[in-house]
């Protein structure tokens, strides 16, 4: 696990491109396999998750676009790996949680890696590790929380250190 520190104003652009993403979703309906129960802020989370994409590729030195669109655009770039050329990061919300894979991520060929970004400002993120989707498809076990078992949780410690 690496530890990264967002600068100032890498944390206040991904606090923007979380809120535009946020924006964007607020009339979308949440995905089947979203459990409300488990879930937090739509807000907290995109600006989380912005935080987490940044910080993951500072440590890959590797591209982020820090993109947003409306949902009317969603269509168009929803195949778009969130860092580089490749790379899909998941964000959890604990520190010992597993990282998801979903089957769109082995059918991409995907490059996985959990971050945790750590509340309440996002400013910390753990980078904890990766792994390719298809790997980590195997080794991962089906999220009672999926109803169409499109999604395995895979532990930490089956993860690449980065």
């Amino acid at each position: 696990m690496t530890t990264i520190r967002l600068e100032a104003w890498e944390r206040e652009w991904a606090g923007h491109v979380g809120g535009k993403r946020h924006e964007a979703n607020l009339w979308k309906r949440d995905a089947k396999h979203y459990d409300p129960a488990r879930m937090q802020d739509n807000l907290t989370a995109s600006v989380a998750s912005a935080c987490a994409e940044l910080a993951v590729a500072k440590r890959l030195n590797k591209y982020w676009d820090g993109s947003y669109w409306t949902a009317q655009e969603h269509d168009r770039y929803r195949d778009r790996p969130d860092v580089g050329e490749n790379t899909e990061v998941r964000r959890i919300r604990e520190a010992g949680n597993p990282l998801a894979v979903r089957a769109r991520d082995v059918e991409r060929g995907r490059v996985m890696v959990l971050a945790y970004p750590v509340p309440d400002e996002f400013v910390t993120v753990e980078v904890i590790g990766y792994g390719m989707a298809a790997e980590l498809w195997e080794l991962g076990v089906p999220a009672a929380y999926d109803p169409d078992g499109t999604t395995r949780l895979v532990p930490q410690a089956m993860l690449n250190p980065l």
